[in-house]
């Protein structure tokens, strides 16, 4: 028997995964953010690192809401 295939589990795995490191990098550069000061070179990169992995979120976060249908089980195989 073939191994089912599901899209939409596909998608939702991914996203989950890629959300999760997302967070982990936002969690650990933000306790970073602490050893420097603000003025600082290091300060500021992590602000702007801390910025840019936000956008990177609201971008996932953007895409599964304005494409739905690759993360319904609507394609599960029965």
């Amino acid at each position: 028997m073939d191994k089912p295939f599901s899209k939409s589990f596909v998608m939702r795995t991914t996203f989950r995964h890629m959300r999760r490191s997302i967070d982990i990098s936002i969690r650990k550069s933000f306790e970073r953010f602490k050893d420097f000061e603000e003025d600082s070179k290091e300060g500021k990169e992590c602000l702007e690192t801390l910025s840019v992995l936000h956008t990177v979120r609201k971008m996932l976060d953007d895409f599964q809401a304005h494409n739905q249908e690759l993360f319904t089980e609507k394609d599960k195989l029965q």
